[in-house]
């Protein structure tokens, strides 16, 4: 487990309503300093997505929070990259679990 500061984003439209241009842009929601981050094994990989990939993580934050993508401490703030798509939001007392996947190669080939 590694404690790290992680940033919240949300997808935005740039376009005005109505256009045939819908391009998302991410924008920052929230910043929290103090986020737990832990790496997650095999079988718990294989409950929350019926796949093992090379690289997923749970990031857990105090308090109720909602983003669709999530950036770690080495994101860049002006570009928002690297950031990753949140895979399943989980609301426990007062904490929220974020489950993301880092790496998308299958661990073990297609299952």
């Amino acid at each position: 487990m590694r404690i790290e500061k992680i940033y919240l984003l949300s997808n935005q439209s740039s376009s005005p309503a109505g256009s045939l241009n819908r391009k998302k842009t991410s924008k920052l929601i929230e910043t929290i300093a103090d986020a737990r981050v832990n790496q997650m094994g095999d079988q718990r990989q294989m409950t929350a997505f019926g796949k093992v990939y090379a690289d997923a993580r749970i990031v857990r934050v105090s308090g109720e929070h909602v983003a669709e993508r999530i950036g770690l401490s080495d994101m860049n703030t002006k570009s928002f990259e690297p950031n990753y798509a949140i895979t399943k939001i989980a609301h426990h007392q007062h904490k929220t679990d974020f489950y993301i996947v880092v790496d998308k190669t299958n661990q073990y080939g297609q299952i």
